[in-house]
């Protein structure tokens, strides 16, 4: 079952990515002197934000693979977690705000401040280049807003242009309200009969080549799940949200094709950081996929050395035992809980047994078959190893704001069918991976394509068992772990989900391990370390007024460097 949406962009990004690079230089000075905006237009400085917000890849190594995903249970190093696992994982950069300011955010300001420099003529033809910039400048603020708490918002990024340079902090309860009616304002623009016709972002656009009616789409999305982080904090506000959001179906996501991922060619994510070549899968997830018969089993992760023909070679050979018999079960996880992999009854999972082949070239050498499965490298970094398949980097798809309507409704909010929008969901989120895995060109542990597509059939069958097919008496569990196997992809979205709603956990549907180092429960993480100013810092006094503002609440922590600390949606 392939489903083809947005395939022009793999090449279109590739074409921009190369552009931006040979002008790395330029780009930088133009954020930095307003004298030179008038050398690059509106739809350039668009393009070019785009790209930065998914081209970092120190984010996706410190913030990603190296903490969310350990600490999410969604993946493990190539031994297992650490006993220290979780302080260690305070390397998490927190790339996010590094690259809102100056540059991000700065790149977004810009685009809105060379159209309003313009004749009144002109600016009334980019009414929608306006509103799409503000839509992704919103996104952007709200994702770093998301694990800092207050964050310069209003204020920020006018120094060049007249405004302060030193902007007072918005506090997340304030920012929250100014995002969504900006996105509103985005989605009044983008719906009205415009005054003049409309010059579009066309190719540089890289998501949706300025298709107004995507962009829609898209903000109500982005206004729904800003609205659920207000669940704990303030449900009223967020009941009207979602039923502002909710009351136009044709303005709402309806299948992959509106999904708002950033795609690109093999060169923007080629192994180094990238790599999740020696990243393992998580064993709580793996066997909830095997025993249910997940078709994305297969596109998470790869399948171990022991194939049937490597058996066959290591028994030949002495290396294992003449009686062994052969298990056809390919996918094993590492235990995530520390304790539970340095135990001796897992232990041997690590042993490997080394068998002597005939290469390609027709020399001899040798093969170390390995028990466990790996991450799918090629799922997060298409260039691995000279790939030349697509990069996907999805940041609201049609499948998440399905599972957002299943849950809102399984929590009475809204009087639509759970089930209905669970299995829209879970049926969406196995086509999406299924057309990636399908055009990232997904190979096995020797190198051979493995892409197998999933057919309407296994979907059926997935939905059917017991452990799969809704439940109303645990609908929410159902709902947020299948969002969790959905956010693969999205680690800080599965980070947030499960600080939102406490899924999954040891005893949900999808079961976790707890996570036991020497004897000791570990506590996951809530939010990033703030970094604390010097005192030569330019606006110095109002970080330490956020902070101290942010302090206020108990749930707080012990210091903004407290990464078991909570921001201000994120309430007990």
């Amino acid at each position: 079952m392939k489903t083809k949406y947005k395939a022009w962009i793999g090449i279109v990004a590739f074409a921009c990515i190369s552009i931006s690079s040979c002008k790395k230089e330029k780009f930088v000075e133009l954020n930095t002197d307003p004298s030179l905006l008038d050398k690059i237009t509106p739809e350039q400085q668009f393009m070019n934000a785009s790209i930065r917000m998914n081209n970092e890849r120190s984010e996706w190594y410190y913030d990603n693979v190296r903490g969310i995903m350990p600490w999410m249970q969604m993946a493990t190093p190539l031994t297992g977690n650490g006993v220290s696992f979780v302080t260690e994982s305070g390397n998490l950069k927190n790339t996010r705000y590094n690259m809102f300011y100056p540059g991000i955010g700065a790149s977004f300001t810009d685009v809105l401040h060379i159209i309003s420099q313009m004749s009144a003529e002109e600016q009334a033809k980019r009414v929608h280049q306006v509103a799409i910039a503000s839509i992704v400048k919103a996104y952007y603020a709200f994702y770093v807003s998301d694990i800092n708490g207050s964050i310069a918002y209003n204020e920020a990024f006018q120094g060049k242009y007249g405004g302060t340079f030193t902007p007072k902090y918005d506090t997340q309860e304030v920012l929250f309200d100014v995002l969504d009616t900006q996105l509103k304002d985005a989605i009044l623009k983008l719906t009205s009969t415009p005054e003049a016709g409309q010059t579009s972002l066309g190719a540089q656009d890289l998501f949706f080549k300025g298709s107004s009616s995507k962009w829609v789409k898209t903000a109500n999305a982005i206004r729904l799940r800003m609205a659920m982080r207000l669940m704990k904090r303030n449900p009223t506000k967020m009941t009207t949200r979602v039923q502002e959001v909710l009351a136009t179906p044709a303005n709402l996501m309806v299948d992959n094709t509106d999904s708002w991922t950033f795609e690109a060619n093999s060169n923007i994510a080629d192994g180094g950081d990238w790599s999740v070549l020696s990243i393992r899968a998580p064993r709580p997830v793996v066997d909830f996929m095997y025993t249910n018969a997940d078709p994305r089993i297969r596109f998470f992760y790869q399948p171990n050395y022991f194939s049937q023909a490597n058996f066959d070679a290591a028994k030949a050979q002495g290396k294992i035992a003449s009686n062994a018999v052969y298990d056809a079960k390919r996918y094993y996880g590492v235990a995530t809980s520390p304790d539970a992999s340095a135990a001796p009854d897992f232990a041997k999972f690590f042993n490997s047994v080394t068998i002597n082949v005939t290469q390609a070239n027709g020399l001899p050498g040798t093969l170390v078959l390995d028990t466990l499965s790996n991450l799918q490298p090629k799922l997060f970094a298409a260039g691995e190893n000279s790939g030349t398949g697509v990069n996907f980097f999805p940041m609201v798809t049609y499948a998440d704001f399905c599972f957002m309507r299943a849950e809102l409704a399984a929590r009475a909010i809204t009087g639509e069918s759970a089930k209905d929008w669970y299995d829209k969901g879970v049926t969406a989120s196995i086509m999406m991976y299924d057309d990636m895995a399908n055009r990232a060109k997904i190979v096995d542990r020797e190198n051979k394509s493995n892409y197998v597509a999933a057919t309407p059939s296994e979907i059926t069958a997935y939905l059917a068992k017991p452990s799969v097919v809704y439940n109303p008496a645990k609908g929410i569990d159902q709902i947020a772990c299948q969002a969790y196997l959905h956010f693969f992809k999205q680690p800080s979205e599965a980070w947030a989900l499960y600080k939102r709603t406490g899924y999954p956990n040891a005893t949900s549907v999808l079961p976790l391990e707890k996570l036991i180092a020497q004897g000791t429960e570990q506590v996951i993480p809530r939010r990033a370390a703030l970094p604390f100013p010097t005192v030569s810092n330019l606006n110095y006094q109002n970080i330490i007024d956020a902070y101290n503002d942010m302090k206020k609440d108990p749930d707080f922590g012990q210091g903004p460097s407290d990464i078991f600390g909570r921001v201000w949606w994120d309430k007990k």
